[in-house]
């Protein structure tokens, strides 16, 4: 082929590719949560995937095997891929970046320089298209994207050039700086990690020019080359995938094995530690993050920072100072005497010799030594790994007499003054609730009850619970409330026990302002005495729908009666509940509308609302379905064309184009949400299979979306749902009615939804290397495609075929790669 390619083809190559690679992708006109479905609205490109990808590798095909072209001027190829690239990225915005994450890291290979002065124009940009990416980034792997996953495999691809490592590293960096974090692991910092783990170096380079890279990281981004060298440091919890290997250019050699020898990994490490060890030096902050890594150095370089900890340069800071470095060394030192038996433990001598510089920077403030007692989780502060009971007691004693130590030291001031400094100031408070006498508690109520400091609040609900615990209502009933306002009664009462006993105080103290109590109430339904039906019935009625539900799911794990009323009014009310979102619990939810789904004598209409209303909750991941909804799918062909036309345009001529509005989208989305879990064949009632019904159902659904224009959708989603057809009772793997309805001659949509949910019903699997699973399904649909075969339905056998022929086909791709030392894993 490339002898008849001449200069003139390559031009013209460039300028068609150059406008089909600036398309910019219309998904992103759409919300970041609505783009999974941007082919319901239409949002599409102009151009196939397909066409794009193949345009984008004949680039990389032009800069990476030049000298196939024959007819071409010499030099034309890669001028051409250089200038392509160039001009694609010219003005590149955000929208172009993002449009073309797929097609990166081939567009990397094709001109590597061209690219990377591409990148590095973008980071020195104003805005940077980058910073716009990042925050396009969803939050879950349904809804939600990476648009910046490319860039990342790109610039990996590149790193594994020695010519490209340091310009790659210092970009990776300067990403690292505009990366605002998420949950999605492709990350500019992750793959600097990835590519200089000291294990499994992900580039070819030297040990000398890896050394040079972070050398001039570290020169130009310390920020994020004191976070990596931190990571590369020898420890039991390092994995690796491996990072993105050049798929054009011949970068990775024949004979280059992964992994290194000893020698090197220390060489490495070493490097790494003493570059870490002279950035900290006698820099606070940075041996703060260094104590959680003593284990992880190497001897000589732990002796030089435990030098460094001791010097009057450390030990000569300001005690507020000093008292966080000490926090850390204790918290270390506790953590392995605790878990001494560990293999990764230090031994008892190491310990020691930390514990003697963690004493030299200890505080002299009675306040400060006690400040560690009140923060962090209540485990890492217990001092032995055994009877938790116990330990917990013992965590509590001494907190108790640290609040004694501390209100000797410097009265109610000192301790109130812990208790707006410390993570946990409640227990500061349950502490001082077991000691207090009567005179504080005026100190404290009602003033501290409605502190605008929130630790103070925490601080107070901590002290008023110990207080009742341990005097009962005796101290409620005898606190002086005749100055309190109506709020702050309404506060003390929310602190109490969530029983008849405080919800008739509520009633008795607070009249017609019971809102006071209830709109903030601790509804905790485990520990609550009484008719809770009552409760429910007020959280509801005071804007607590959330919190009803989680009552109605206590009364569920306590085996009681559920009352069908009121659960669908909580469901219904907590739809625009103004809650905060923290207060709601999707897993109650749930359990709430399945024991609504069990109970016959429930009201269909009301559980329609509710399951219309929580279909984003009701997925095979949560246990759960719409099993009412999905019943009138299976049994009302109406019902289900209405569906489809919420869903998709018509493909009539005339019909509107005009844009959803966002209320059309949401329900669109919905109904698409309804569709894709449906399970339930048609035909279906009480989970019965009727041909008759079945065959009158898609009648009707083929009449109706005719007229409405959509015929071929329609069908396409009915042979999904197909895939879930009981057997025949004559002994064919699936009913004859549903294997008729496949095998006609106008059921290509329906054939093709068949086997579009046979791939999809496999869901998340991992990737066996021998390609056995693949094998078995291929052989699992060659026997299906047999019997119906035999059974005289030749079309579905076709279709069952090709299924099988896709997993032999997946099976050669899986032995292959594994086979392929420079196949990408990851």
């Amino acid at each position: 082929m490339g002898v008849r390619l001449f200069d003139k083809d390559l031009d013209n190559f460039k300028q068609c590719v150059v406008t089909v690679l600036t398309e910019h992708d219309p998904q992103f006109d759409l919300a970041v949560n609505e783009r999974y479905a941007a082919s319901i609205y239409g949002k599409v490109l102009v151009h196939s995937p397909c066409l794009r990808t193949g345009m984008a590798e004949g680039l990389a095909l032009l800069g990476c095997l030049p000298e196939v072209l024959t007819h071409c001027s010499q030099g034309k190829p890669e001028a051409v891929a250089v200038l392509a690239v160039r001009e694609i990225f010219s003005a590149a915005d955000w929208v172009l970046w993002g449009s073309l994450n797929n097609l990166l890291p081939v567009l990397a290979e094709a001109a590597p320089d061209e690219f990377l002065n591409a990148v590095e124009h973008a980071l020195q940009q104003t805005p940077c298209p980058f910073d716009e990416l990042f925050s396009q980034e969803g939050n879950d792997s349904i809804t939600g994207g990476n648009y910046l996953t490319g860039l990342f495999w790109a610039l990996e691809s590149l790193a594994w050039d020695e010519k490209f490592l340091v310009r790659v590293s210092v970009i990776l960096g300067d990403l690292a700086t505009h990366d605002p974090g998420g949950r999605w692991a492709n990350r500019p910092a992750n793959s600097l990690k990835t590519i200089f783990l000291p294990w499994l170096p992900q580039t070819t380079a030297s040990i000398e020019k890896r050394k040079a890279a972070l050398r001039t990281l570290q020169k130009e981004i310390p920020a994020v080359a004191w976070k990596l060298l931190l990571h590369l440091l020898p420890n039991q919890h390092q994995t690796s995938s491996g990072s993105h290997k050049p798929s054009w250019r011949n970068t990775i050699p024949d004979f280059w094995e992964k992994g290194v020898s000893q020698q090197e990994y220390w060489e490495q490490v070493s490097f790494y530690a003493e570059l870490v060890v002279s950035m900290a030096n006698h820099d606070m902050k940075k041996l703060n993050d260094l104590v959680d890594h003593l284990d992880n150095l190497p001897q000589s370089f732990f002796e030089k920072v435990l030098e460094n900890l001791s010097s009057e340069a450390v030990c000569g800071k300001p005690e507020d100072e000093r008292m966080v470095l000490w926090n850390r060394l204790t918290a270390f030192t506790s953590k392995h005497k605790r878990f001494s038996d560990a293999e990764w433990a230090l031994s008892s001598d190491i310990i020691s010799k930390i514990e003697v510089v963690a004493e030299k920077l200890a505080p002299k403030n009675t306040l400060n030594l006690n400040f560690r007692l009140f923060r962090g989780h209540d485990f890492d502060l217990y001092e032995e790994n055994h009877n938790w009971e116990e330990q917990r007691q013992k965590l509590e004693e001494r907190r108790k007499q640290a609040v004694e130590d501390i209100l000797v030291y410097g009265g109610m001031e000192s301790v109130i003054g812990l208790a707006e400094s410390v993570d946990s100031p409640f227990h500061v408070g349950l502490a001082l609730g077991i000691i207090a006498e009567p005179e504080i508690d005026s100190i404290i109520l009602p003033a501290l009850l409605e502190a605008e400091n929130k630790k103070l609040v925490q601080f107070t609900s901590g002290y008023i619970r110990s207080r009742q615990f341990s005097h009962g209502w005796e101290w409620i009933d005898g606190l002086d409330k005749s100055s309190w306002s109506i709020t702050q009664i309404g506060l003390l009462l929310s602190e109490m026990p969530f029983t008849e006993v405080t919800w008739k105080r509520a009633f008795d103290w607070l009249g017609m302002s019971e809102s006071e109590y209830w709109s903030r109430a601790n509804a905790n339904p485990y520990g609550a005495e009484g008719d809770i039906g009552v409760a429910i019935d007020k959280l509801i009625e005071y804007g607590r729908p959330h919190a009803a539900i989680d009552c109605l799911n206590g009364m569920l794990h306590d085996k009681r009666p559920l009352d069908k009323s009121l659960s669908v009014k909580a469901l219904i009310a907590a739809i625009n509940s103004t809650e905060p979102s923290h207060q709601m619990s999707t897993y109650h939810i749930v359990e709430v509308i399945k024991a609504l789904q069990n109970d016959p004598d429930i009201d269909p209409d009301d559980l329609f609302r509710v399951e219309w209303a929580y279909l984003p909750l009701l997925d095979r991941h949560s246990g759960a379905s719409p099993k009412l909804l999905e019943s009138r799918l299976a049994s009302d062909a109406t019902f289900f064309c209405e569906v489809m036309r919420l869903i998709y345009r018509s493909n009539k001529e005339g019909e509107s184009e005009q844009e959803p509005s966002d209320q059309d989208r949401d329900i669109a989305t919905n109904a698409w949400r309804l569709l894709n879990e449906w399970r339930t064949p048609p035909g279906t009632k009480d989970g019965i299979f009727s041909r008759e019904q079945f065959t009158q159902w898609l009648e009707q659904v083929k009449k109706t979306s005719e007229e409405s224009g959509h015929l071929e959708v329609a069908l396409s989603s009915v042979g999904k749902v197909f895939f879930y057809c009981p057997p025949d009772p004559q002994g064919l793997w699936i009913d004859q009615a549903a294997a008729d309805a496949l095998n006609a001659k106008d059921a290509e949509d329906m054939r093709s939804g068949f086997r579009s949910e046979a791939f999809n019903s496999r869901g998340v699997h991992w990737v066996d290397p021998t390609g056995k699973p693949e094998r078995e399904l291929a052989e699992h649909y060659r026997q299906k495609a047999d019997e119906v075969e035999n059974a005289g339905y030749q079309r579905f056998a076709a279709t069952l075929r090709s299924l099988s022929e896709s997993y032999d086909r997946d099976a050669d791709r899986i032995v292959a790669d594994h086979n392929d030392p420079d196949t990408d894993n990851r």
